[in-house]
């Protein structure tokens, strides 16, 4: 090979090889936090507050319509909803501040024990406004039966009373996904003779899996439950 051969060849590797370092493609997520202040940003802009109660509006007036209809309808059912608790009728975030975001299932144990969570207002006026029109409300959440009494006097202490069942995860429950657990309460509800016009969750997690007509996202960015 000679001379002229050799360097049309060292020119063809280098522009092969330019290629390729250049093709390379990196899927490097978004920064840890620079995310959590954008996250922080969205709270405390008042941006997460609006689109929540936007989100519970649109599930109330879907609720309302319905109330409506089966007052006017000569074959009346037993509506009822379903309601998430954490982060859809219960707020947790000044805890999730204080941990950076992160907890471990002790802390997450000890801060429901504390039952300190604080009230989401919309959804409380969204639970009144249903029980008023005699419609059954479920709570149908991820906490355990070890914490059932602090969720109840949680639930009690900000104004949510007189509901009609709270279906806790079981404690031996290892599903990678909470589905199998909400659309098994679900369809015991069903079984019960209810009709369960809204299920309402801050995780799309919450009413997947049939058994309710409709089903509402409220939004949440600060975790992700299966």
């Amino acid at each position: 090979m000679n001379f002229r051969q050799k360097k049309s060849l060292y020119c063809l590797l280098t522009i092969v090889l330019s290629t390729l370092l250049t093709g390379i493609s990196f899927a490097e997520p978004a920064n840890l936090a620079v995310l959590k202040s954008e996250i922080i940003a969205y709270h405390d802009s008042g941006a997460y507050e609006r689109e929540l109660a936007m989100a519970i509006t649109n599930a109330r007036a879907y609720i309302d319509q319905r109330i409506a209809a089966n007052e006017h309808s000569n074959q009346k059912k037993k509506l009822a909803i379903v309601l998430d608790i954490d982060e859809t009728s219960l707020s947790n975030y000044q805890q999730i501040i204080k941990r950076d975001f992160f907890a471990d299932n002790r802390q997450i144990h000890q801060e429901i024990l504390s039952s300190k969570a604080k009230v989401i207002q919309p959804m409380l006026e969204l639970y009144r406004d249903a029980r008023q029109h005699r419609v059954s409300v479920f709570f149908v959440t991820g906490r355990m039966p070890s914490e059932r009494q602090a969720t109840i006097n949680n639930l009690q202490h900000v104004g949510y009373t007189d509901w009609n069942g709270l279906y806790l995860r079981p404690e031996n429950y290892h599903q990678s996904s909470i589905v199998p657990f909400k659309s098994m309460a679900r369809k015991e509800i069903s079984a019960q003779g209810y009709t369960i016009i809204a299920s309402i969750g801050d995780q799309c997690s919450d009413f997947a899996g049939g058994y309710t007509e409709r089903g509402f996202k409220l939004p949440n960015p600060f975790y992700f439950l299966p």
